[in-house]
C-alpha cells in the first residue's frame, strides 16, 4: 500500500460509496452522489480481476438486483474495495478482507479498451453461469434506466444449459448480432452454454453497447440472482 493510499485510509477520512465501472485501457469510472469521475487506475489489472466476479461488496438496486460498489476517498483517489464475504469470525466480531488501489487523473488508454471490456465481460459471464447469477449491462448512476440494456443468462429449461443474451435496442450495424426487423425493439441470441462458446458473450455484450454512443468505462453492472 502506498503512503498515498495509506492516509486514504486513515482514522477520519472521509469516503463515500462509489459504484464502479469495468477497468477498460487503464480507466475506471465512479459514481457517487458527488457526481460521476473518470480515472486512471495504478494496478488495472489487479482491481478488474476482482470485478465482476461476486467478490466484490454489492449495493442493492431495484427488483432484488445488486450493483458493485466501494469506498473512494475522492482528495486522494483511493479506492477500497471491501470483499462481499466475512473472512474470520469471533463471538460477535466479524471481519472482512478488502483491497486498496490508488486512482488518478486520467490519461489516454495503453490498451484497446473495448478489447478489455470484451475481456471482462466474457470473464464476468462465466463467473456468474458458475454462480447461477444474471447479469445486465447499463448505463452506470443511480439512476433507474429501463434502456440501453444487455442481459445475459445462463438458462435451463429441461434440454440443457443455453445462454440467452438479450439487448435493446436492437443492436444493428455490428457485425455480430443477426440483424432483426425495422421497428422491432430489442433483438436476443441464445446458444448451448458450454466451456467453449460461453467466452463469446463478451463480444456479443461489448458490441451492443458499442452501438450506445457510451465509452467502455460508461456502463456497469447490475447483478440479480437466477430464479430469485
Amino acid at each position: 500500500m502506498t503512503n498515498e493510499a495509506r492516509r486514504g485510509v486513515e482514522p477520519g477520512a472521509t469516503m463515500v460509496t462509489a459504484m464502479l465501472s469495468p477497468v477498460a485501457g487503464g480507466l475506471i469510472r465512479t459514481w457517487t452522489d458527488l457526481g460521476s469521475q473518470l480515472w486512471s487506475v495504478e494496478d488495472p489489472d489487479g482491481l478488474s480481476g476482482i470485478l465482476g466476479r461476486g467478490i466484490v461488496g454489492r449495493t442493492p438496486r431495484q427488483d432484488d438486483r445488486f450493483r458493485e460498489a466501494a469506498f473512494l476517498n475522492a482528495n486522494t483517489g483511493t479506492l477500497v474495495v471491501q470483499n462481499r464475504f466475512v473472512a474470520t469470525a469471533s463471538g460477535e466480531s466479524m471481519q472482512v478482507e478488502a483491497n486498496v488501489f490508488q486512482l488518478g487523473d486520467p490519461v489516454r488508454p495503453e490498451s484497446n479498451p473495448w478489447r478489455d471490456l470484451e475481456g471482462f465481460l466474457s470473464a464476468a459471464a462465466m463467473s456468474a453461469a458458475d454462480r447461477g447469477e444474471y447479469f445486465v449491462a447499463e448505463l452506470g448512476g443511480w439512476e433507474e434506466m429501463p434502456e440501453p440494456y444487455c442481459l445475459f443468462a445462463v438458462l435451463d429449461r429441461g434440454d440443457g444449459p443455453v445462454s440467452l443474451i438479450e439487448a435493446a435496442p436492437a443492436p444493428r450495424g455490428t457485425g455480430v448480432w443477426p440483424d432483426v426487423p425495422e421497428g422491432r425493439p430489442g433483438a436476443s441470441v441464445t446458444a448451448p452454454a458450454t466451456a467453449q462458446s460461453l467466452p463469446g458473450s463478451g463480444i456479443f455484450v461489448a458490441s451492443a453497447i458499442s452501438t450506445w454512443g457510451a465509452q467502455p468505462w460508461d456502463v456497469a453492472l447490475t447483478f440479480g440472482k437466477l430464479g430469485g
